[in-house]
C-alpha cells in the first residue's frame, strides 16, 4: 500500500481515536509506522485547528466588511441628500454652494471605501438619483415655453445677485451688483466695521457641482441598456400599448426639420 495512503488512513483514524484498534487488526501497519501515530495525531489536530481558524477568520472578515460598507453607504446617502437639500430652493448664496460642494466631494470620497458589490450598486443608484435631480434643478423656463425647452441658468445667477431672474439685467450689471464699493470707515469701539460685499459664487464650487451633475459614472450599469425597443409594424397594437406603439411607429417613419415633417424613406 502506498505510504501516503497509509498516512491518510492513520490521520483519519487518529482523529476518530481509533488508531489503536485499527493497528491491532491491520497487518499493513508495522511497528515503526505505529510509533509515528502521536506525531501524526498532533499534526492533524493542528491542521484542523488552522483550517477552522481560517474559516472563522474569513467569515468574520466578511461580516466586518458588510457592516463597514453598510455604515459607509448610510453616511454617503445622507451626504447626497444634504447636497440636494442645500441647493433645492435654487439659491445662489456663496456659502451654501461652497458647503454643498464640500459635502459632495467628501461624500464621493467616502463612497470609494465601499468594497462589497451590493452596497456599491446601491451607492451608484443614489448618485444617479442626485444627478437627475440636480440636472432638472439647474434649468428654468424660457421666455417662450411653447417654442423652446427649458434652458440653462443664466450667468447672472452665478454672480449671486437676488434679481437674477430679471431678464433685463445684463451680466455686466450683475457683476457690478455682486460687489460693494470701496468705502473708508472709521474704526471705533461702539461700532462694527462692515465687511465688503462678496456675493459671487466660488468658481470651484460651481465646477465641482456641475462636473458631478454632468458626469457619467463608468461603474454604473444602466438597466435601460438591456431593453429591446419594439420592432415591426407597431400601428396595430391593442390596449394600452396603442399610444406608445403609434408614437414609436410614427417616429420611425418621420423626422422634423425647421418646423416641417419629413418622411425618412424619401430622404
Amino acid at each position: 500500500m502506498n505510504v501516503l495512503v497509509k498516512i491518510l488512513i492513520l490521520i483519519a483514524f487518529s482523529i476518530l481515536g481509533l488508531a489503536g484498534a485499527y493497528i491491532l487488526g491491520c497487518p499493513i501497519i508495522d511497528q515503526e509506522e505505529a510509533q509515528a501515530l502521536p506525531a501524526i495525531a498532533i499534526s492533524s489536530g493542528v491542521l484542523i485547528a488552522s483550517l477552522a481558524y481560517l474559516r472563522d477568520k474569513d467569515k468574520n472578515d466578511m461580516e466586518a466588511d458588510l457592516k463597514h460598507d453598510e455604515l459607509q453607504l448610510q453616511i454617503a446617502k445622507e451626504g447626497l441628500c444634504e447636497v440636494y437639500e442645500l441647493l433645492s430652493d435654487l439659491n445662489n448664496t456663496r456659502v451654501v454652494w461652497i458647503r454643498a460642494a464640500r459635502v459632495l466631494l467628501n461624500t464621493l470620497e467616502i463612497g470609494k471605501s465601499i468594497r462589497t458589490k451590493q452596497f456599491n450598486t446601491a451607492f451608484d443608484i443614489s448618485k444617479e438619483d442626485l444627478r437627475s435631480k440636480l440636472y432638472l434643478l439647474f434649468q428654468i423656463e424660457p421666455e417662450d415655453n411653447a417654442a423652446y425647452d427649458k434652458e440653462s441658468l443664466p450667468p447672472q445667477f452665478f454672480y449671486g445677485v437676488e434679481n437674477w431672474k430679471d431678464r433685463s439685467l445684463t451680466i455686466d450689471q450683475a457683476a457690478i451688483l455682486s460687489k460693494s464699493k470701496i468705502e473708508a470707515h472709521r474704526v471705533t469701539l461702539d461700532k462694527v466695521t462692515p465687511e465688503p460685499k462678496l456675493s459671487e459664487l466660488d468658481n470651484r464650487s460651481i465646477v465641482a457641482i456641475y462636473d458631478f451633475t454632468l458626469s457619467i459614472d463608468e461603474s454604473f450599469n444602466d438597466p435601460l441598456s438591456t431593453v429591446n425597443v419594439w420592432q415591426g409594424d407597431l400601428s396595430h397594437l391593442h390596449g394600452i400599448k396603442q399610444g406608445p406603439g403609434k408614437y414609436l411607429e410614427h417616429k420611425s417613419r418621420y423626422f422634423v426639420v425647421n418646423g416641417e415633417l419629413r418622411d425618412k424613406n424619401q430622404g
